[in-house]
């Protein structure tokens, strides 16, 4: 496996994708605060700027793309869709069997040996078709919002969890799940359930360990074009758009860079997301009524 896959049985001992230059997947931590002018507008005054979301530093063809550290690569065949099938052991783990529920497969997953830290619980890891994503720690609850546990569908589609907000939905939205990029919660967004002369294209997980988001793409193609998919800034829908097949090329993707100043905003060390963190007040959009947690929505599992 290549990109930030990490091998079966490997430990986090290497700077992920999106903690490098690669001007693909730059982001800075959602710790570092000071909303930046070139973010397009300042996000509602009640919520925290999430620099996840405002992609205005990567590179404008993979803003829909997000490096994460949670895909598993092996080095022997999986038979996860086979009900005989056991993998070989794995330190500090153990296999949970797969089994069979309403007449089609689950798959099974590694569950950690070690105890749950306090406040915090196991989220099984999952098969998104061919490419094992981990499991991961969450909190055991969040004010104002329920944990929608992860479930398969009868094609063998996995719907991973995730919080949603309580209280009604917009009307004609739905909720688009948020994920874990192995090292922290980014939350979901409402969308239209419907969009003319669209339809949405749901997220996954791609062998490399990236995590595709959804996005909008348009039912008419256009000829001799390339969609370049919209994204979600963490306030509004940033609409995509189609480039000319001459446009994308390996020379425009080298040449390109961000405008000046685009890393004013916080502080970088050597590498990317290193120095000084300046802590936000308002963690991953969590709303400032009353008083506030501000520990992580989400742990990986220790190496």
């Amino acid at each position: 496996m290549t990109g930030n896959t990490r091998g079966y049985g490997e430990t986090r001992n290497s700077r992920p994708v999106h903690q490098t230059r690669d001007k693909r997947y730059h982001r800075p931590s959602h710790r570092v605060v000071v909303t930046h002018p070139h973010a397009g507008y300042a996000p509602p005054a009640r919520w925290s700027y999430r620099p996840y979301y405002t992609r205005w530093y990567c590179h404008p063809w993979y803003r829909y793309r997000y490096a994460t550290t949670v895909v598993v690569g092996f080095g022997f065949v999986t038979y996860a869709w086979a009900n005989h099938w056991v993998p070989p052991a794995r330190a500090g783990w153990v296999w949970a069997p797969g089994y069979s529920s309403y007449g089609y497969w689950h798959p099974g997953y590694w569950s950690p040996v070690a105890p749950a830290p306090m406040h915090y619980v196991y989220v099984p890891g999952w098969w998104d078709n061919e490419v094992y994503v981990e499991g991961y720690y969450r909190k055991d609850g969040r004010d104002g919002w329920t944990w929608v546990p992860g479930e398969y569908l009868e094609e063998g589609t996995y719907i991973p969890g995730h919080w949603i907000p309580r209280g009604d939905s917009p009307q004609g939205y739905v909720w688009e799940p948020g994920f874990f990029d192995g090292d922290t919660w980014i939350d979901g967004f409402w969308r239209p359930e419907f969009r003319g002369g669209y339809q949405w294209l749901s997220a996954y997980y791609d062998a490399e360990g990236i995590y595709n988001s959804g996005y909008w793409l348009p039912l008419k193609e256009r000829t001799s074009h390339v969609w370049v998919p919209g994204w979600f800034d963490g306030t509004r829908w940033v609409e995509g758009d189609w480039l000319h097949e001459s446009e994308v090329t390996a020379e425009a993707f080298e040449d390109w860079s961000p405008e000046s100043g685009f890393d004013a905003g916080w502080e970088n060390g050597d590498g990317w997301g290193d120095g000084e963190v300046v802590r936000n007040q308002s963690p991953q959009g969590v709303m400032l009524d009353g008083e506030f947690d501000d520990a992580p929505l989400a742990l990986p599992v220790p190496d």
